[in-house]
């Protein structure tokens, strides 16, 4: 576990070994730490509902197995926002530079390299298991630490598409994106 402190707030990946699809998501929040597994919330809901007209979250039905074949990692297993903690520490402030850029810093005063690469690390090290399955990249966050790491070629295939939040899978913008997302999942 990288932070011991916080272990009240880890929150593991899903993945199983007949999952094929894996989706690539930013870190948990608020929802995902009280019910125990990722994208639980409104944004887990909003993935649900395009992929398989469910209103239960996308996280809840791959935990209780309805989604067989599909899988979730987190870059970061703890929450990167600070509003999500109930507790105050320094090192959360460390947590939302890691989230304003998942890259290291050339000019580091504050300490936010250690917490990049211990996050970084641990994605790492999760994600290369799985360079057989077809990648979903969520949002910029997600995109952008995947490259710093990975080859795109390494991975059996790599689809782009926008965070699930704010309603972003539902705008007429990404219709396309989101068809390809459903023909990719099938």
């Amino acid at each position: 576990m990288l932070y011991e402190k916080f272990k009240n707030y880890f929150v593991d990946d899903l993945v199983y070994d007949d999952t094929e699809v894996l989706f690539v998501l930013e870190s948990p929040h608020t929802q995902e730490v009280k019910m125990g597994y990722p994208v639980a919330g409104k944004s887990g809901r909003d993935m649900s509902k395009v992929l398989c007209a469910s209103s239960e979250p996308f996280g809840k039905l791959i935990s209780e197995d309805k989604l067989p074949k599909v899988g979730i990692i987190n870059i970061s297993n703890y929450p990167l926002q600070k509003s999500a903690y109930n507790q105050d520490d320094a090192l959360l402030e460390l947590f939302e530079k890691f989230r304003q850029n998942p890259k290291l810093r050339k000019y580091d005063k504050l300490g936010v390299n250690d917490v990049v690469s211990k996050m970084m690390g641990s994605f790492k090290s999760r994600l290369e298991l799985h360079t057989d399955k077809k990648i979903v990249l969520c949002g910029r966050f997600a995109q952008n630490a995947f490259d710093s790491l990975f080859n795109e070629l390494s991975f059996k295939e790599v689809l782009r598409v926008p965070h699930p939040s704010f309603n972003q899978w539902l705008r007429a913008s990404n219709k396309e994106v989101i068809e390809k997302l459903v023909e990719f999942v099938k």
